[in-house]
Protein backbone atom coordinates (compact mmCIF):
# COMPACT_ATOMS: atom_id res chain seq x y z
CA UNK A 1 0.00 0.00 0.00
CA UNK A 2 1.32 3.57 -0.69
CA UNK A 3 1.45 6.04 1.38
CA UNK A 4 -0.80 9.48 0.21
CA UNK A 5 1.01 13.14 0.52
CA UNK A 6 -1.05 15.34 1.54
CA UNK A 7 -0.93 19.26 0.40
CA UNK A 8 -0.55 21.96 3.36
CA UNK A 9 -4.22 23.23 3.31
CA UNK A 10 -3.23 26.45 4.06
CA UNK A 11 -0.18 26.96 1.58
CA UNK A 12 -1.98 29.78 -1.02
CA UNK A 13 1.17 30.24 -2.69
CA UNK A 14 1.79 26.33 -3.79
CA UNK A 15 -1.84 26.68 -5.24
CA UNK A 16 -1.70 30.27 -6.73
CA UNK A 17 2.39 28.74 -8.33
CA UNK A 18 0.48 25.36 -9.43
CA UNK A 19 -2.56 27.29 -10.98
CA UNK A 20 0.01 29.86 -12.94
CA UNK A 21 1.76 27.09 -14.45
CA UNK A 22 -1.59 25.36 -15.35
CA UNK A 23 -2.51 28.56 -17.54
CA UNK A 24 1.27 29.20 -18.24
CA UNK A 25 1.06 32.83 -17.16
CA UNK A 26 3.38 34.48 -15.09
CA UNK A 27 1.71 37.74 -14.36
CA UNK A 28 0.41 38.09 -11.07
CA UNK A 29 -3.65 36.14 -10.85
CA UNK A 30 -6.16 38.13 -8.81
CA UNK A 31 -7.36 35.65 -6.26
CA UNK A 32 -10.90 36.50 -6.75
CA UNK A 33 -11.22 36.31 -10.75
CA UNK A 34 -12.44 33.52 -12.64
CA UNK A 35 -9.40 31.61 -13.84
CA UNK A 36 -10.85 30.74 -17.08
CA UNK A 37 -10.08 34.59 -17.97
CA UNK A 38 -6.78 33.36 -17.21
CA UNK A 39 -7.17 30.66 -20.08
CA UNK A 40 -7.88 28.12 -18.29
CA UNK A 41 -9.86 25.22 -19.80
CA UNK A 42 -11.59 21.76 -18.75
CA UNK A 43 -8.86 19.90 -19.48
CA UNK A 44 -6.44 21.53 -16.85
CA UNK A 45 -9.27 21.58 -14.14
CA UNK A 46 -9.54 18.03 -14.28
CA UNK A 47 -5.53 17.53 -14.30
CA UNK A 48 -5.23 19.56 -11.33
CA UNK A 49 -8.54 17.51 -9.45
CA UNK A 50 -5.74 14.91 -10.56
CA UNK A 51 -3.32 15.70 -9.04
CA UNK A 52 -4.67 17.00 -5.85
CA UNK A 53 -6.25 13.95 -5.60
CA UNK A 54 -2.57 12.10 -6.27
CA UNK A 55 -1.63 14.50 -2.44
CA UNK A 56 -4.75 13.20 -0.34
CA UNK A 57 -6.95 15.67 -1.35
CA UNK A 58 -10.39 14.77 -2.91
CA UNK A 59 -12.42 17.12 -5.49
CA UNK A 60 -14.21 16.99 -8.42
CA UNK A 61 -14.05 18.55 -11.79
CA UNK A 62 -17.39 20.12 -10.96
CA UNK A 63 -16.42 21.17 -7.39
CA UNK A 64 -13.42 22.98 -8.90
CA UNK A 65 -15.65 24.30 -11.98
CA UNK A 66 -18.28 25.93 -9.92
CA UNK A 67 -16.30 28.92 -8.98
CA UNK A 68 -12.82 28.47 -10.59
CA UNK A 69 -10.97 31.21 -8.60
CA UNK A 70 -7.74 31.24 -6.51
CA UNK A 71 -9.91 31.73 -3.43
CA UNK A 72 -12.65 29.29 -3.78
CA UNK A 73 -9.84 26.50 -4.74
CA UNK A 74 -8.36 27.38 -1.40
CA UNK A 75 -11.18 27.74 0.68
CA UNK A 76 -12.50 24.26 -1.23
CA UNK A 77 -8.85 22.30 -0.70
CA UNK A 78 -8.89 23.66 2.94
CA UNK A 79 -12.63 21.98 4.10
CA UNK A 80 -11.49 19.04 2.12
CA UNK A 81 -8.39 18.17 4.32
CA UNK A 82 -10.34 19.43 7.20
CA UNK A 83 -12.66 16.28 7.05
Amino acid sequence: MTEMKTVDATDFEWLETRVSQLIEDEGPIDPAESLIFYGLDSLRVMKFAGELKERGIIVSFEDLAKDPTLNAWSALIDAKAAS
